[in-house]
C-alpha cells in the first residue's frame, strides 16, 4: 500500500505534512488534498521502499529516505498535521 492509500485508510483526507530531517531542518508541505494527488511519494521525493509508518500514537508520522538534488538520500520524518 502506498503512502497516499495508507493515509486515506487511516481516515485522512486533507493534510499538511511537516518534514524534519536528521539535522532538524524543517519544511512544511501544506494543503495536500489526498484524493487529488496521484503519486505522493514522487511529490515528496521519497524512496517508496524505505517508508515505515507510525500512525498509532499521539504524533502520526512516517519515516523514509528522501532524494536530494545531488542524488544522495537523507532520512526524514513526515508528521501528519490534519486540519
Amino acid at each position: 500500500m502506498n503512502l497516499k492509500e495508507r493515509l486515506i485508510s487511516q481516515g485522512y483526507d486533507q493534510v499538511d505534512i511537516l518534514l524534519i530531517d536528521n539535522e532538524q531542518n524543517q519544511s512544511t508541505i501544506a494543503n495536500l488534498s489526498l484524493h487529488k494527488i496521484t503519486d505522493l511519494e514522487y511529490k515528496l521525493y521519497l524512496e517508496p521502499e524505505s517508508l515505515k509508518y507510525e500512525f498509532n500514537g499521539d504524533h502520526p508520522h512516517f519515516i523514509a529516505e528522501q532524494k536530494e538534488e545531488d542524488g544522495k538520500a537523507k532520512q526524514i520524518r513526515g508528521y501528519i498535521l490534519e486540519w
